[in-house]
């Protein structure tokens, strides 16, 4: 999936009906030059390679226009430019033709947060507290949210929590650790241990996920719909937060 501004459209749209319309004739040399290059950047940005290729013989022009010593475009500059726009008119039709826009419907979420800055929907310092596999599939859970796929959301979001559940046994249990530790395991030996261990509101917490969610949503017949899953992301992130506040703090060397 590539992020492309519907303005990048429009922009390249305007430019190229200026340059159809007129072939820029009577333009300042400094102006069509920048139009052309403009088009030519538009071309790739929007990602069209039968039109760029098509509108590379501007490149031509913009280097003839670079080494003119007129103030206006030539009539021979501005015949060639509308016969490269002949030409480049059926591919761009055709192309353009075979493109879909889709657009992102409002979430609960404010969707820059979802798409591009996740870790703000968590409390201060909790992000820096996931690992890696956390990270990642928080992110991915975040992303699924804003394109309406909220079962696949749903279990990237059992899979950040769960790692987060590991990272909080392994910052308790020293010894005696499970081989294979799953989260019901995990925090049934965070019950038993002896202090220091994670508080009991915490454990209630986690294992209410596990039972209602974590669980359920590894079934194959499991769906959430859209709210479902902006609810779990809800109840994740309370988790993670939780987490986050009772994870031991490292120890400081005294030098």
């Amino acid at each position: 999936m590539k992020q492309t501004s519907i303005f990048s459209y429009f922009a390249f749209g305007f430019n190229y009906a200026i340059t159809k319309r007129s072939g820029l004739i009577r333009y300042k040399v400094t102006e069509a030059e920048s139009l052309l290059v403009g088009m030519l950047r538009e071309l790739d940005t929007l990602d069209l390679p039968v039109s760029r290729k098509i509108a590379s013989e501007l490149e031509g022009v913009i280097e003839d226009l670079k080494s003119s010593t007129e103030e206006k475009v030539s009539d021979e500059q501005s015949e060639l430019i509308k016969k490269v726009i002949e030409r480049l008119d059926p591919a761009l039709d055709a192309e353009l033709g075979l493109r879909a826009t889709y657009l992102l419907t409002k979430k609960r979420y404010p969707l820059d947060s979802l798409l591009n800055k996740p870790s703000e929907l968590l409390a201060t310092g909790t992000y820096a507290t996931l690992d890696d596999t956390s990270k990642r599939d928080f992110n991915a859970a975040c992303l699924l949210i804003a394109l309406a796929q909220p079962t696949a959301a749903a279990f990237h979001l059992m899979r950040a929590l769960e790692q987060q559940v590991k990272l909080l046994y392994f910052g308790f249990k020293k010894t005696d650790r499970l081989e294979k530790p799953m989260w019901g395991q995990m925090t049934h030996q965070l019950r038993t241990k002896k202090a220091p261990r994670p508080s009991i509101k915490l454990l209630d917490q986690l294992d209410g996920m596990r039972v209602h969610f974590r669980n359920p949503t590894q079934h194959p017949d499991a769906f959430y719909n859209i709210d479902e899953a902006q609810d779990l992301l809800s109840q994740t992130i309370a988790a993670m937060n939780s987490i986050a506040a009772e994870l031991p703090k490292p120890k400081v060397k005294i030098v």
